[in-house]
């Protein structure tokens, strides 16, 4: 996390970063993340397949058969 954010970006992308913990875990790495965007006032960008995170965001944006489609709002998990 560190390294993403030394140079000030405005844009951090996260790529599963809970894939691989446990749920207590995983919920803090995405606390911090959060946490983080804020902070730095950064957009960030998180892929992900699991849905309970989705009301966490501001929106979700979801890719199917090469078709994005976008909601403004979270949707339930």
């Amino acid at each position: 996390m560190a390294r993403a954010l030394m140079n000030d970006p405005t844009v951090l992308v996260v790529d599963e970063p809970t894939s691989a913990l446990d749920q207590e875990r995983g919920s803090r790495i995405l606390e911090l993340i959060l946490r983080l965007t804020v902070e730095h006032d950064t957009a960030t960008v998180l892929v992900t397949h699991v849905r309970r995170l989705l009301p966490l965001t501001d929106s979700v944006h979801t890719l199917v058969d090469g078709t994005l489609t976008t909601t403004r709002h979270a949707v339930a998990a």
